[in-house]
């Protein structure tokens, strides 16, 4: 008999790009005409985005893929000097302003969600909660 499958949530939280950064050589040389700080910055954002589709790839493998939200954000605005940017928004990590609150983020929900949308309403992560 084959195992019902039921619903789980999990999340995966990200140290990068929060200091101290670091990364290996080979993600360092894709940055190489930066600053040593700027290539292990770029150089970890990089990494974690190799490791966001081999967990993509992972839930294509097991046939959950679709059936899976993918929810993407950073907790608050870039660090002071750092390479981040808050973009048009002022301030950064610690501010109430926008820049310190206001962040991208994007969702993939295969056949529930039409791709390729722009949107730029606020929202907080909570509210990921109030849809389910």
């Amino acid at each position: 008999m084959k195992a019902a499958k039921k619903p789980f949530f999990s999340t995966v939280w990200f140290h990068t790009p929060h200091l101290p950064v670091a990364t290996n050589e080979a993600w360092r040389n894709l940055y190489s005409g930066m600053s040593l700080f700027e290539q292990n910055y770029f150089g970890s954002i990089s990494a974690m985005d190799e490791q966001m589709g081999r967990l993509w790839s992972y839930l294509k493998s097991i046939g959950e893929a679709d059936n899976t939200i993918i929810f993407y954000c950073s907790d608050n605005g870039p660090e002071e000097k750092t390479p981040g940017s808050a973009g048009k928004f002022r301030a950064d990590k610690r501010d109430l302003y926008e820049g310190g609150v206001r962040v991208p983020a994007f969702v993939v929900w295969k056949d529930q969600l039409k791709g390729g949308r722009s949107i730029d309403a606020p929202m907080v992560t909570l509210i990921i909660f109030q849809l389910f």
